[in-house]
């Protein structure tokens, strides 16, 4: 990856780990708590009105960059974060990775430079590793169930013991292995973690 990616990639990474409540575009009133775009709101005669931002600052709240993340962020919430957060991590980076069609130089690129965005900013812990061990395999065409709830946009869409089937394997990153399954004809990445 060039320079310019790079730097790019750790926009991207501080913006996600960043909640939609922290960020500017929410201080200014252009996204909601869930990240979705507040496009009308209403003036001082109740007329509704675009609600487009006006100012430098409010301009810079609003990029495609950032658009690009609070989409990415929404899809990173699909995620059943499981008993095993980095386990989590490993399914979010995967759903990152298809998103923004990466090859597999810059999927690569992007897993080291999260494992050292989360070692640089002290959000690894030793637990955090040392129970990925536990983390069993799924049998392929084989029945399982949610462990937690997955949601989209802060709504959940599969419930806690809907019903997956394993498809296939899918990538192994920090050695934990993932899964494509289908959750009511859904494809869904998940890890081993995430069902019972």
């Amino acid at each position: 990856m060039r320079i310019v990616d790079t730097l790019i990639v750790f926009r991207i990474l501080k913006m996600l780990t960043t909640p939609f409540n922290k960020m500017q575009a929410f201080k200014f009133g252009f996204i909601d708590k869930n990240g979705t775009r507040i496009k009308k709101i209403e003036d001082e005669n109740g007329k509704m009105v675009r609600n487009d931002p006006v100012t430098t600052k409010e301009k810079s709240s609003l990029t495609p960059l950032h658009r690009l993340v609070f989409n990415l962020k929404k899809i990173i919430e699909k995620v059943p974060f499981g008993k095993t957060q980095f386990a989590s991590y490993v399914t979010a980076l995967l759903l990152l990775k298809e998103e923004c069609e990466l090859d597999d130089e810059q999927s690569e690129e992007l897993y080291e430079k999260f494992y050292r965005f989360l070692k640089d900013n002290e959000l690894l812990e030793a637990e955090m590793i040392t129970e990925t061990i536990n983390i069993g395999k799924l049998e392929l065409g084989e029945t399982y169930n949610i462990r937690f709830p997955i949601k989209e946009q802060g709504e959940i869409i599969h419930q806690h013991k809907d019903q997956v089937l394993v498809h296939s394997e899918y990538e192994k990153i920090y050695g934990i292995q993932t899964y494509i399954v289908f959750v009511n004809e859904e494809r869904v990445v998940l890890t081993a973690d995430d069902v019972y």
